[in-house]
Order: C-alpha cells, then structure tokens, then sequence
C-alpha cells in the first residue's frame, strides 16, 4: 500500500483503525511507538509518550502524524528531517538529516482544558 501524504508532508499509512476518541490539534495525547531509522535500524521499542498535540513538545512529523488517528489505531509514519531533527545529530542513535520511521498506537485521547 502506498503512503499517505498528511500535514507538513509527513507520510502515513494506517495499519489498523481504532473506533475510540479522536485525536485533534489541542487534544492531549498518549501513544505507543516503536522507531526506526528510514533503513530498518531499530532505535526504540514500546516507548509510551504523553504529550498535547500543537505545543511543540514532540517533534512535528509526530504531532503531525497522530492528528486524525482514533484511540485503538495504528498508523505508520514516514518522517522526513525537517518535520524531526534536520541537520542534528543525536549521539550514537540518529545521524544528522535522518529520515525516521514510526509504528504508532494511539492510547488516550483527552479533549478537556490543559
């Protein structure tokens, strides 16, 4: 299946849709990931993160790539540098101008005032 193109040209493919609440710009958000570098090279595995999605607490290519999802679903994310670190490098795990990969299930959905 080909990706989808979504919100700043992050690319997704959903793997399986959830039925729960919808997660939206300003909603709070907690998700389980796993990471890869574009070339198949794991770098984390069953990571739970909890962030509100437009605060810029997570990097954009995974703000950008939950939007739309429901509780219960899983999507994959193709995120180029420049939604995540663009010439950055992070010491023995993501070269600089790397393009990430993301296995994501979106957990909770939480709608209410921060």
């Amino acid at each position: 299946m080909a990706l989808r193109r979504g919100r700043g040209g992050v690319e997704y493919e959903d793997i399986k849709l959830g039925d729960g609440e919808i997660a939206e710009w300003g909603s709070r958000v907690e998700v389980r990931y796993n990471l890869f570098l574009n070339r198949g090279e794991q770098l984390q595995e069953n990571q739970i993160y909890s962030f509100r999605v437009g605060k810029r607490r997570a990097i954009p290519g995974l703000e950008y790539g939950v939007e739309g999802m429901r509780v219960g679903g899983e999507r994959r994310l193709r995120v180029g540098p420049h939604l995540a670190y663009r010439n950055q490098t992070i010491p023995v795990r993501v070269p600089a101008r790397a393009v990430l990969d993301f296995h994501v299930t979106l957990l909770r959905v939480d709608s209410g005032a921060e």
